[in-house]
This record gives C-alpha cells, sequence and structure tokens, in this order.
C-alpha cells in the first residue's frame, strides 16, 4: 500500500471510463468508495477488500452523506451520454451534479474532480452539451479552489462500445464515417484518462480552473491521419469517406422517431449531428498534463492496434480484420 494512500469517493464506477478509474485506484493501494446503482456489477472488484460499495444513486441523499462521509476525494465520472428526451440530459448532467457537488461542499471534501467533456466548450450544438456546461458551472460555483473541471475528448479503448464503430470502419479497406474532410479532433486512450483522473485526485494541483485534455499530440488528428495510422497497423490501405450531412440528419430523425416508439434511448439524434460536424474538436491550454508532472503514454498510433485486437479476440469484429503475421523461417 502506498505511503498516502487515500479514500476515494467514484460515481460511474460501473461504466466505461470509471470502471477503468476503478481498477487503477485500487491497483495503487487507495481505497474507493463507489455509489453504484447494480452493486452486483462491482462484486469481482470489491473481492480486493479496498472497495466499499453505496448502493444508490445521485438522487439518494442517504446514499450521497454515506458516499462522501470521510472521503478525501471524489471523482464524479457519471454521466448521461444519451437520452429519450432532452431533459434528461440536465436531469443528471447538471442537476445531479450540483446536488452533489452541494453535498460535497457541505461535506469538506478537500478535493474533487468533475469529469466533464469536450462538447461542454460549444454548448449551442446541443442539449447534452449544454447540460454538460450547466453541471462544470454548478461544481465550480459550489466548490471553487477545490475542484478541478476536466474536459475529456473522443476516448476510447478496449470495451468501449460508444467508439467500436469507429473502430470497426478504420479497420476496414474502405470506411464510412461522419464528419466533415476538414474538421480536426483529439484523442485519449482510457488508460491515460484513468491515470489523469488518478493523479488529479490524490495530488496538490490548485483547483478552480477547467482543464482539458488530449493524448499529447499537437493540433489533433484529421480523418486522414487516422486513416494513415491503420493503413500503417494493418498494413494494407485503409480509405475513409466522409458521410454526407443530410445523410446523418436523416438517421439522427429517424433514431429520434425510433427512440420515442421503442422507449429507449439511442446515441444518434438531430442535436448529436451538430456536435459530429463541427470543425473543431482539438483540445486547448490550458491541459491536464500542463498542471502535472505527466504525460500521456498511447496516442491512435499505439491504442487503434491495441482496441482492434481485444474487439477481434471478443469476437465482434472479424480476426481476419487484424494485419498479417510476418512468418518467420525455421531453424534447422
Amino acid at each position: 500500500m502506498p505511503q498516502h494512500a487515500k479514500t476515494i469517493a467514484l460515481t460511474g464506477a460501473t461504466g466505461f471510463v470509471g470502471g477503468h478509474l476503478l481498477r487503477r485506484l485500487l491497483e495503487r493501494g487507495h481505497t474507493v468508495r463507489a455509489l453504484a446503482r447494480q452493486p452486483q456489477r462491482l462484486r469481482e472488484a470489491a473481492k480486493t477488500g479496498r472497495l466499499e460499495i453505496v448502493a444508490g444513486d445521485l438522487r439518494d441523499a442517504s446514499a450521497l452523506d454515506s458516499l462522501l462521509a470521510g472521503a478525501d476525494a471524489l471523482v464524479h465520472v457519471a454521466g448521461l451520454v444519451k437520452a429519450r428526451q432532452r431533459r434528461e440530459f440536465f436531469e443528471v448532467n447538471a442537476e445531479a451534479t450540483e446536488r452533489l457537488m452541494l453535498e460535497a461542499a457541505r461535506r469538506g471534501v478537500p478535493r474533487v474532480v468533475h469529469v466533464s467533456s469536450l462538447a461542454a466548450r460549444e454548448p449551442a450544438l446541443s442539449s447534452y452539451a449544454r447540460s454538460k456546461r450547466a453541471g462544470e458551472e454548478a461544481a465550480l460555483t459550489a466548490l471553487g479552489g477545490q475542484v478541478v473541471v476536466v474536459r475529456p475528448p473522443a476516448v476510447y479503448g478496449p470495451g468501449d462500445e460508444a467508439t467500436l464503430g469507429l473502430i470497426d470502419q478504420l479497420s476496414r479497406r474502405r470506411g464510412l464515417v461522419p464528419g466533415r474532410r476538414d474538421m480536426r479532433f483529439s484523442l485519449l486512450h482510457v488508460r491515460d484518462l484513468a491515470e489523469a483522473l488518478m493523479r488529479l485526485a490524490t495530488s496538490e494541483v490548485a483547483g478552480g480552473e477547467v482543464l482539458e485534455i488530449d493524448d499529447g499530440r499537437d493540433g489533433g488528428y484529421s480523418w486522414d491521419d487516422l486513416a494513415a495510422v491503420a493503413a500503417a497497423a494493418l498494413k494494407r490501405p485503409v480509405r475513409l469517406h466522409c458521410l454526407p450531412r443530410p445523410l446523418v440528419a436523416a438517421a439522427g430523425t429517424a433514431a429520434e422517431a425510433l427512440a420515442g416508439v421503442l422507449g429507449r434511448a439511442f446515441m444518434l439524434n438531430r442535436e448529436k449531428v451538430n456536435e459530429l460536424y463541427h470543425h473543431d474538436w482539438v483540445a486547448r491550454s490550458p491541459k491536464v498534463q500542463e498542471r502535472l508532472d505527466w504525460t500521456p503514454a498511447l496516442q491512435f498510433a499505439q491504442g487503434f492496434p491495441d482496441t482492434l485486437q481485444y474487439w477481434c479476440a471478443q469476437g465482434r469484429l472479424p480476426a481476419r480484420r487484424l494485419a498479417p503475421v510476418a512468418k518467420t523461417e525455421r531453424k534447422e
């Protein structure tokens, strides 16, 4: 156990980013107190003996009280990325976040890390983006210098269903992607995000500001950059074709109608199209890595083959998509 092991309160531990952060914190010897609506999903992690599970959600005052009591830090990862109705984004990403932050302030939690989204930089684009900006403002108002707000860009890695479609298209000879040819965007591997969040939660970095984060590639990526990375990894040509916006917008309209009929949320809707076709999603200063003695370990050239191999091993993508293995001569 590290000399300065802490008790970290965590939301979103059953999700993609939160799950990676939970494992990283436990590996480093910290005690984690995780809020979970489905505690059974954390049983395996609980075997470490350093995971305390608080059953409940962000609307449960008694659960929040148990989550925060005596915590050295809080990392708020939980959030809604798709919704049946736009108001649901604000209920979770803004109102529930404000409730949690006010309780953390009341409890005197000395360190809070609030995980937002790069989308919050452009609140006019969508209800999701506006709700994330509102959550940031609530955190800063409630906690001031006690909180660090982090805006990740598109996060990917093994196990992420949201970016499986991107990995699928990049592993084809000809892939189809929603977006503009001239757009640029930052990326971040989930392992780097988890490491950065852990360091922010356990460090003495000053709070009271919004920090963006990326994988260290200046100027981000273009679609042509991703195609070149994929081609180099797969040892064959890869070409990406950008889908026309009207076509994706029509799909978004259809998805909204289907969501109303089925009563379930889909990632794609008409407002999501605004985000997909925004020209600039490149992380800007101040960045997390400018405040920490830390450098991201994985750019897309390393993260893409790792993620593709995972999905092929899971049977979600065909193994023939992987790069051919070089034959070695048999030694006599």
